[in-house]
């Protein structure tokens, strides 16, 4: 595979996922350069039957669909996925971090942080495109896929 992929921990020793949280940021490029590194990589864990999502991702995607016929593709998309459920542990986890990076300054998307809470909580590898998840790693500890 061409290109640099990282695993990078952030407070935990790293091992080989059972699952990878991929963000919408990661389906966006998947879905846009169907040839780019990102979309190698993202292939590589839908063969091997790794790729997860939760709510807000599914949300995030059907935001961004202008046809009905990538709202089909979303669709197709996401019954073939492992969806992972939100629990109250989840939210009471991400709600406790926004407080604390809060506390020293430092203010993330709600999303981001119950998004950042499921997969530390659930022991997934992230997958996304957006930096400020390894910010969001300061304050609780992730496993990230870093381009």
């Amino acid at each position: 595979m061409r290109g640099s992929f990282n695993l990078k921990m952030f407070g935990r020793k790293l091992a080989m996922p059972d699952k990878v949280l991929v963000d919408t940021s990661v389906w966006i490029e998947f879905f846009r350069k169907r040839h780019s590194d990102v979309s190698s990589k993202l292939k590589e864990y839908l063969r091997l039957n790794l790729a997860c999502y939760t709510g807000p991702i599914a949300v995030e995607l059907y935001q961004g669909a202008k046809t009905e016929k990538e709202i089909e593709v979303i669709d197709q998309l996401l019954e073939t996925i492992d969806y992972l459920e939100i629990s109250r542990k989840h939210y009471l986890h991400a709600g406790r971090i926004s407080q604390k990076a809060a506390r020293r300054g430092k203010n993330f998307s709600t999303i981001d942080m119950i998004i950042a809470a499921v997969a530390q909580e659930e022991n997934l590898l992230l997958f996304s495109l957006d930096s400020h998840f390894q910010e969001i790693a300061q304050y609780l500890e992730l496993s990230l896929v870093l381009i």
